[in-house]
């Protein structure tokens, strides 16, 4: 009943409205069940109804049913509304109406590109918009959101609302969703953004919806990306129901743009409009352009109301669409549409009548241009159509008959206009396709045109032919190749031009001789350097000819593939004629300009220019002869041979000079001006100066000022060459390539890239790579690594110089270089002597590990962008930038030699200055100059490179790291390196999940298959052992590449006929664990992708996810994106964007699983580190945000990018943190903050940042709204992250200091100054350790502290690193500076107490300096020191530790610290072993070689005191030869000694192990202090420290582990205050490890505490007293003996001593292996700049070892004929007879006059009277 009674009241609405409309549904009636019901009967007569009685009640509801419809009377329309789009619609009708003709003033001549064309039309005709950007169809959507932002009015007299999506899909679906809504909508894309689209597409087709999409056509990603153009794109869309209108060329943009928008109006068809990408999209072209109130002349308005406003959803008058459907009627559905299809042809007809009425320019669905009676013709579609008429022409005018059909409207397809509108003489016909459909019969166009001559029976020749994919051109000279093949008997029924298909043999044959442009048409070519200003310069000429000459111009702008400092060519052709020309200039150019002098060997510059053309080019060369030296011989010979007017200008210099940087734009184009002759010179330049000001006003009059200043420059600095007759006859030859030998990658890698190089890279960098013939590709588009190292493209204006004498050796330019340019470089002293001249060193610091190694920084002068962010970045001003013109031919040999050097990093890697010895395996790509993404991933290249494989992105990071031919990703000694792909810009998260998930299934399958081999197959215990040890420690690569290593070498030799060993070593490249990284911009993974992200991070997988954010879409020109801050100014949002930056990290957070960090590099390069290594390391999901300033901020440089990052952090602006769920399991708040404290002002940030600076100069009022909030959000945020980081104490206390409540006072306060992280990290634990004593800390970078809250701490603890020369670290300059206020009382810090530690090296004179500038200046103001300060020391055997463990115990004493809660630890080892026979284990070494250290063999062993005195004082020589190691002169060798092999046996066999037990050893943190497998024995001999001294530690462990009370007591009281004394006299004895265990033996400590408890040994020091140059491969020692007697009478030995005289007895059992462990320690003193420094030298006892080496080595500079300088020696021993060693050697350099002064002291031969040094020294004072 309630259905029923709708019917009336819809009958009634209609009568309502005036009259009963005629139903145009069927009468039949469809019940619930679905089946066809009988119809109702009819209604009885009225006077029969009037019999009817009604009872009471129906009658009042009769009423109330009349009195509602009366209330509906005003809601008629609605009901109308409702009625009309559920009723039959009426067929869209073609009709023509009257248009009033606009004038030619309405219609203004424009230089327009395609895009800007398209975007106008667009923006008439649209009430909304929806926009996202992908080249090339970008510039549409900024064009909109420039309209909008100045508040344009459309053609309805609206500003339209223009919204910017996060994908293209989110831009289609908002479409529907708009046009739903009955708003005239459009959009704009390309490509798989295009594709993106499909599925809305498919709905905007099937519901009816009238919309324009406007595509630059672009190819479709295959087997490589290409954001080119050719028709692959649409053509995939061409099922989907869309119309399909093209555009040849911009005018067309214009008016069939326009055409879109109204037939899709009128036939409720959604269109495609689309023309060439790139080619018409990006040409300039002068046009007439169609005013708006044109636009409302042809727009229909009734038809907008009925097709459109009427089926708009509206609560109003609800109707439902978009529902599901069945397969019963589906089908029919879709059908039922079909006579909207048929009627569209009709309708796109009339409106181009209409529009040839309003504009005088007609247009056809086909237009046929050519001979009446063409015998052949080509059908086309797009802009080569207007390349075919020019050659038609000319055809023509050779008497041929051929014709060209252009194909406008290509869906739906009109076959009877297409047969009318070809000749029927044209029996001949090729139909070209911008589009390739793999395995198809032919292509879409093709196929088209075949059906349509098919249906009506016309069998005529019709040839079917591909061009233009990937923008490649389609020239005249193809074209005629074309009518050529029509000629033919049997032409190619299938053929491709344009290429070369030396494959499937498909290609033409074609000549690029032919010139068919008019010759009124001067063409011109601008070879440029990206970011030059080139093309911008002539796209203002352009306009300049087209508007103010009142020329014809056109312009096409080519560019390489990298993202700036890339080769760019300008074509422009101006002339009365119409230019048809939709090609490159290949001839007849009149004037060709050289931005760039590296051109002329690179590039074919002139082939194109034609007889006596111009010339220019920018160079520094200037005279005949250096243009002799330095022009190719081509160069030359195609300068004489054209007879070409030439002139050089030093443009990059006089641009330099006037303040203009790099662009020399403005010089270059004053030269065409004056020499083009397209204007009068004076008028060409007046002309330009205008342009100039009106370009560059709004950048101030300085700018104005200095390019005007650079055009009148160019006059006096244009010089005419006047070149030899002799240039004729140069020849041709081109500069030779020679590949330049890499010894650092492997040779078999090296022969694949350099024949790549060669055949490929090489023509495709010279712009030759159009000639490369199929068959030279790989199918698959696959490509090698390290491919950049070739190129070296030197461009760069100025290069960095290192000024050795000022470096400190931080390796911070290495660090920060966006492109690998700048390296460290260790050498040893043969390497250095091999060095060529120039190549300056120094002796390297940082501890042992760099000893005999000499320190280098080089610059790749070739391939430097001349960024300076190396120099702006250096602390030590140890870099000068320098013309490259002038040093660069002096720097590349040095380089050369650096890069070939051996691979040395004696650091830990995951540290700032460790990191950059690491090579980097991402080097030289064409990212712009200082970029702001590469030096992150240039940094985990470093890190992890061996292991990453990578899922990039599209977005800049994959076109500096992934454009085709140069391939910045190299490789390792070992041959490996990042392995990188690349999928869509919207699927790299689940792409990269992908390849993860894809990699963990294949190790599992391995590593079943090593198990089962282990259990079944016959392999060897070595096979086995390696197996096994593989499986322990599968998923860590440090540890597990060793293992590989020997199954790689074992199993190719164990394999035979097994197939689970054969399958192994087939998947033994998924042994090692692999490092997987998904990379990409903010763009992506906070919008288009994040949906995809958002998924992998919640997975849990082992992922690392590494986000690049520029906060915009930078690789499409700078699109803003929710990434962006608010109150940015960018493309899509010009008035600034009003909301607030997305916090990802938070949501990625939120998981609570995922290990989250934030980084910029130049604010904090130490945090930055260590967040790459969590990263990687965390064993879960990771992801890591890094901040990366760009170019198109609008920065005026990117030299100071670092300093960018540095004061977004110090801002509040960016924040720096660490997010570890690992900390969660052990008690801690798992978010660290890293950047505390805001040291700046928000608005201090803003104000140097352009893109925040434009919205201060639109609306000041707003745009201080906008700082202000969100200056306070990004404050809250701060602190609730500070919250965040605090446990439930510090909490109650911060929260106790916001409502000025007291806090507690027990607390200490831990800051730190710190450069590498070092002390950071000891400040941490140390932190922690004070908690475990109940001591509350707070632990904080000095400069995050708030200074002002010092005089209220009570207890501070200060560690401290020093820099350099006395540097403070970047993180305590601040505090410092604050400390040093000389306002300051004496008593500031009465009630402070404070302890002091700081770390240094004493190879550094300002040793320790900031640890004791400010432990004084705290005492200055009155604070209590605590003890005094702890000086840890890098040249110490354990470093700053060795210190620091005497430091801390004294400090806790000091401070009555409560003893941490009595139990063990948990051990750091897993330690297992097994009596002999017991496994098949072995020992991975018979002879342990701690890391860094060497096997030497003692070739001598001399006895320098007499055999009966009391003391052995020996001469030791070392064969070095073939060991490696290397020494310089002053260093020191470190020993590691073995303990004695009797007594170890007796230890073990007390301990209860044999010797010969085989221990495994698993160390779960990476440590390498121990092998993974070795005998008790060895362990005990060789590693572990067992008979070295204890310190109190140890004493403390045995108190716990004891058992036996009255040992424990025992233990106990020698700690006590009062078993001091007791404690001391025990210590007499020195007891030892071993002496403890077995006197205490309840306390028997498990093996693997040992490992904890008992240190391995140290090595001892011992000077060298040998030269290195002097002695070669013999080092010499001066060692005494030590031994002694204790207390107790026990003979006691030096370790070392003791070892070093083994050596010598063979003899003893069990054998000793041969050789000597040693390393070798840097220098703990300077020697002489050069021999010609006098020296005074003072020696005691074996001290005079170092005075040898240094005397040895000056003697041998005498003996080579040098001057030395005078010499003294005060040489201090007690008895001459026994002590005075090398006696003899001073005594013979005394007589013979080459020591100046000998004066020994032996203080022990007069009896009664002591002799010192002292003495001497006095003596020979004067």
């Amino acid at each position: 009943p309630t259905v029923r009674s709708t019917v009336p009241m819809l009958r009634q609405a209609s009568a309502w409205k005036g009259a009963v409309k005629p139903s145009a549904r069927s009468t039949r009636v469809f019940s619930t069940t679905g089946r066809v019901a009988a119809p109702p009967p009819p209604p009885p007569p009225a006077d029969a109804q009037a019999a009817v009685a009604k009872p009471p009640v129906a009658e009042a509801i009769q009423a109330a049913v009349n009195e509602q419809l009366q209330q509906n009377i005003p809601r008629a329309q609605y009901f109308s509304a409702m009625e009309d789009a559920l009723a039959q619609p009426d067929t869209p009708t073609p009709y023509v109406r009257q248009v009033e003709p606009l004038t030619e003033e309405q219609q203004p001549w424009v230089p327009l590109d395609g895009n800007q064309a398209a975007a106008y039309v667009a923006y008439g005709m649209s009430e909304t918009s929806f926009i996202y950007p992908i080249s090339p169809a970008t510039s549409m959507g900024e064009h909109m959101d420039n309209f909008a932002a100045k508040g344009t009015k459309n053609a309805l007299g609206q500003v339209v609302d223009v919204q910017t999506m996060q994908s293209e899909a989110g831009a289609a679906g908002a479409v529907h969703g708009a046009v739903v809504g009955g708003a005239l909508c459009s959009s704009f894309t390309a490509s798989q953004g295009l594709l993106l689209m499909i599925p809305n597409l498919y709905l905007l087709a099937g519901e009816l919806m009238p919309i324009v999409l406007h595509v630059s056509a672009r190819t479709v990603a295959k087997h490589s990306l290409s954001i080119f153009n050719d028709h692959s794109d649409v053509m995939a869309c061409r099922q989907t129901g869309m119309a399909q209108l093209c555009s040849a060329g911009v005018q067309e943009v214009m008016d069939l743009g326009l055409v879109s928008h109204i037939a899709t109006i009128r036939s409720r068809i959604p269109f495609m409009h689309f023309f060439d990408g790139w080619r018409t999209s990006a040409e300039i072209a002068k046009i007439k352009q169609i005013p708006y109130e044109g636009f409302r002349r042809m727009l229909p308005m009734d038809d907008l109301q009925k097709n459109l406003r009427n089926y708009a959803l509206n609560p109003e008058h609800p109707i439902l669409r978009g529902a599901g459907q069945r397969p019963d009627i589906f089908f029919q559905n879709s059908v039922a549409a079909q006579r909207f299809y048929n009627a569209t042809p009709d309708i796109v007809q009339a409106t181009m009548d209409e529009l040839a009425q309003l504009t005088g320019r007609q247009y056809h669905l086909f237009d046929y241009y050519g001979s009446p009676d063409a015998e052949r013709c080509v059908v086309v579609m797009g802009c080569a159509g207007d390349t075919v008429q020019e050659v038609v022409d000319y055809l023509q005018g050779q008497g041929e008959k051929v014709g060209v059909l252009m194909v406008r409207l290509y869906r739906p397809w009109d076959p009877k206009r297409f047969l009318d509108a070809i000749p029927a003489s044209a029996k001949k016909i090729a139909v070209l396709d911008k589009t390739r459909e793999e395995g198809a019969q032919g292509n879409p166009l093709l196929l088209d045109v075949s059906s349509t001559f098919m249906d009506v029976g016309d069998m005529r020749t019709i040839i079917g032919g591909t061009y233009g994919l990937a923008s490649k051109e389609m020239t005249p000279g193809m074209i005629i190749a074309v009518f050529n093949e029509l000629n033919k008997d049997k032409p190619k029924r299938r053929f491709c031009v344009g290429i070369d298909d030396d494959v499937t043999h498909t290609s033409l044959d074609y000549s690029e001789e032919v010139s068919t442009v008019p010759e009124d048409i001067t063409q011109c070519m601008f070879w440029g350097l990206g970011g030059d200003g080139t093309i911008g310069a002539n796209k203002a000429a352009i306009k300049n000819m087209a508007m103010d000459a009142g020329l014809n111009a056109q312009g096409y702008f080519e560019y390489d593939s990298h993202k700036e400092m890339g080769a760019t060519i300008s074509h422009l052709r101006f002339g009365k004629s119409p230019i048809k020309s939709r090609y490159m200039i290949t001839n007849q150019a009149s004037y060709v300009a050289c931005s760039h002098p590296s051109y002329v060997g690179k590039y074919d510059l002139l082939t194109p220019l034609k007889e006596n053309g111009v010339f220019v080019l920018n160079c520094p060369w200037k005279t005949l002869e250096d243009l002799e030296a330095h022009l190719p011989p081509k160069v030359k010979s195609d300068i004489a041979n054209k007879n070409a007017s030439f002139y050089t200008i030093p443009a990059t210099k006089v641009a330099l000079n006037v303040g203009l940087g790099n662009r020399t734009n403005t010089i270059m184009q004053a030269c065409f001006y004056h020499l083009s002759g397209v204007l009068p010179a004076e008028e060409a330049i007046n002309l330009l100066k205008r342009n100039i000001t009106d370009m560059y006003s709004k950048k101030g009059p300085e700018v104005v000022k200095k390019n005007h200043t650079a055009v009148d420059a160019c006059a006096e600095n244009l010089t005419k060459i006047e070149y030899p007759e002799s240039w004729k006859n140069a020849g041709d030859a081109m500069p030779d390539r020679n590949l330049k030998d890499k010894l650092n990658i492997p040779p078999k890698v090296r022969g694949v890239v350099d024949k790549f190089v060669e055949d490929i890279m090489d023509p495709v960098l010279a712009l030759e790579g159009t000639k490369l013939p199929v068959s030279t590709f790989l199918p698959g588009g696959f490509m090698p690594a390290a491919t950049t190292m070739h190129e070296e493209r030197a461009l760069a204006p100025e290069i960095p110089v290192w000024k050795a004498e000022n470096c400190t050796q931080c390796n911070y330019c290495a660090i920060v270089c966006p492109h690998a340019v700048i390296r460290p470089f260790l050498l040893d002293r043969d390497e250095v002597k091999a060095a060529p001249q120039g190549f300056d060193t120094l002796r390297a610091t940082g501890g042992s590990e760099f000893s005999g190694l000499h320190f280098s920084i080089q610059i790749a002068a070739n391939d430097c962008t001349g960024c300076s962010v190396c120099a702006e970045s250096c602390p030590d001003d140890a870099l000068d930038m320098l013309p490259y013109s002038e040093y660069a031919a002096a720097q590349q040999p040095l380089w050369d030699f650096a890069v070939n050097l051996p691979y040395r990093n004696p650091m830990d890697k995951h540290s700032v200055k460790g990191s950059q010895f690491e090579i980097p395996l991402l080097e030289f790509h064409g990212a712009c100059p200082g970029c702001g993404e590469t030096p992150y991933v240039k940094l985990i290249t470093q890190l992890f490179g061996n292991r990453m494989v990578i899922a990039n992105a599209s977005g800049c990071s994959s076109v500096w790291g992934g454009t085709a031919t140069t391939n910045p990703y190299t490789v390792n000694a070992r041959g490996q390196g990042p392995a990188w792909g690349r999928s869509l810009f919207e699927d790299n998260a689940e792409y990269g999940f992908g390849m993860a998930m894809a990699t963990k299934q294949r190790r599992k399958q391995v590593q079943a298959d090593v198990r089962k081999a282990m259990d079944e197959s016959p392999i060897s215990d070595a096979l086995k052992g390696a197996f096994n040890a593989y499986l322990k420690h599968s998923e860590n690569y440090e540890k597990v590449d060793r293992y590989v290593s020997q199954i790689e070498s074992i199993l190719p030799q164990e394999v035979k006929d097994d197939a689970t060993l054969s399958k192994i070593q087939k998947n033994m490249d998924m042994l090692r664990p692999q490092s997987n990284w998904i990379i990409g911009g903010d763009g992506w993974a906070y919008d288009i992708g994040f949906g995809g992200l958002d998924h992998v991070l919640s997975r849990g997988e082992n992922v690392n996810i590494l986000i690049l954010d520029t906060e915009m879409y930078s690789n499409t020109g700078g699109q803003v994106s929710k990434s962006t801050q608010k109150a940015t100014v960018l493309k899509f949002a010009q008035r600034g964007k009003p909301d607030m930056k997305k916090d990802l990290a938070g949501m990625a957070m939120s998981y609570g699983t995922v290990y989250v960090a934030q980084v910029a590099l130049g604010a904090d390069m130490t945090q930055c580190v260590q967040a790459m290594k969590e990263a990687e390391e965390y064993q879960g999901t990771s992801l890591v945000i890094c901040y990366c300033p760009c170019i198109d901020w609008g920065m005026p440089s990117m030299r100071t990018m670092m300093v960018t990052m540095k004061e977004a952090v110090e801002s509040g602006y960016w924040k720096l943190f660490r997010y570890d769920p690992r900390r969660i399991v052990k008690g801690m708040q798992p978010l660290q903050l890293d950047s505390v404290r805001v040291k700046k002002e928000y608005q201090t940030y803003l104000e140097r940042e352009n893109r925040f600076k434009q919205m201060m100069r639109q609306d000041k009022d707003r745009a201080n709204e906008y700082f202000q909030v969100t200056n306070a959000a990004l404050r809250k945020r701060h602190e609730e992250m500070k919250r965040n980081t605090y446990d439930d104490l510090e909490l109650l206390d911060y929260l106790k200091g916001l409502v000025g409540e007291e806090v507690s006072s027990d607390k200490a306060l831990v800051l730190y100054a710190s450069e590498t992280g070092t002390a950071a990290e000891l400040a941490k634990v140390f932190g922690t350790e004070l908690k475990r004593r109940d001591i509350r800390s707070k632990v904080i970078a000095m400069d995050d502290y708030d200074i002002e809250n010092l005089p209220n701490e009570k207890t501070v603890y200060i560690l401290a690193a020093t820099c350099g020369q006395g540097e403070f670290p970047a993180n305590s300059k601040g505090f410092w500076k604050a400390l040093q206020d000389p306002s300051l009382p004496a008593d500031y810090l009465k009630d402070t107490r404070f302890a002091t530690f700081a770390l240094g090296d004493t190879a550094y004179v300002y040793y320790n300096k900031v640890g004791k500038d400010i432990d004084n200046r705290l005492a200055e103001l009155g604070a209590t020191r605590i003890q005094e300060i702890g000086l840890g020391n890098d040249k110490d055997d354990e470093k700053w530790e060795t210190q620091w463990n005497e430091w801390l115990p004294n400090l806790y004493t000091e401070i009555n610290a409560k003893e941490p809660p009595a139990e063990m630890p948990p051990p750091n080892f897993a330690v297992s072993w097994a009596a002999p026979g017991q496994t098949t284990l072995e020992p991975e070494t018979d002879h342990w070689l701690p890391k860094g250290t060497s096997l030497v063999p003692m070739a001598k062993s001399t006895l320098l005191s007499p055999p009966t005195y009391e003391r052995d004082i020996r001469h030791i020589e070392y064969d070095l030869k073939g060991t490696g190691v290397k020494y310089s002169l002053g260093d020191s060798l470190g020993v590691y000694g073995w303990n004695d092999i009797g007594e170890v046996d007796e230890f073990l066999n007390w301990y209860g192990v044999p010797p010969e037990s085989i221990v495994t050893i698993d160390d779960p943190n990476d440590t390498d202090k121990y092998p993974h497998v070795a005998t008790a024995r060895q362990l005990f001999s060789q590693i572990i420290d067992i008979f070295g001294r204890p310190g109190r530690r140890f004493y403390e462990t045995l108190a716990l582990l004891a058992t036996d009370e009255k040992e424990k007591a025992e233990i106990l009281h020698f700690l006590s205050k009062d078993g001091k004394a007791d404690f001391k006299e025990y210590l007499k004895d020195t007891p030892n490890y071993a002496d403890l265990l077995m006197k205490w033996p309840s306390a028997k400590m498990p093996l693997e505490y040992i490992l904890d408890f008992i240190p391995p040994i140290k090595p001892r020091l011992y000077s060298i007293a040998s030269s290195p140059d002097a002695d070669g491969d013999s080092l010499h020692l001066c060692v005494v003996n030590e031994d002694w007697v204790s207390s107790s009478g026990r003979q006691r030995y030096g370790l070392c001593t003791r070892y070093m005289r083994t050596r010598e007895e063979p003899k003893q059992n069990p054998p000793v292996p041969v050789g000597v462990t040693v390393r070798v320690n840097g220098a703990s003193f300077t020697t002489p700049a050069n021999h010609q420094q006098p020296m005074i030298m003072v020696a005691l006892g074996t001290g005079i070892a170092p005075i040898r080496a240094v005397i040895r080595d000056r003697m041998l500079a005498k003996a080579n004929g040098e001057k030395i300088g005078k010499m003294a020696l005060f040489f201090g021993v007690r008895f001459r007879e026994s002590e005075y060693s090398y006696g003899e050697e001073w005594e013979q350099m005394a007589a013979d006059g080459d020591m100046t002064i000998l004066a020994p002291a032996f203080s022990r031969d007069i009896p009664g009277k002591k002799v010192y040094v002292q003495h001497k020294l006095a003596v020979c004072g004067s």
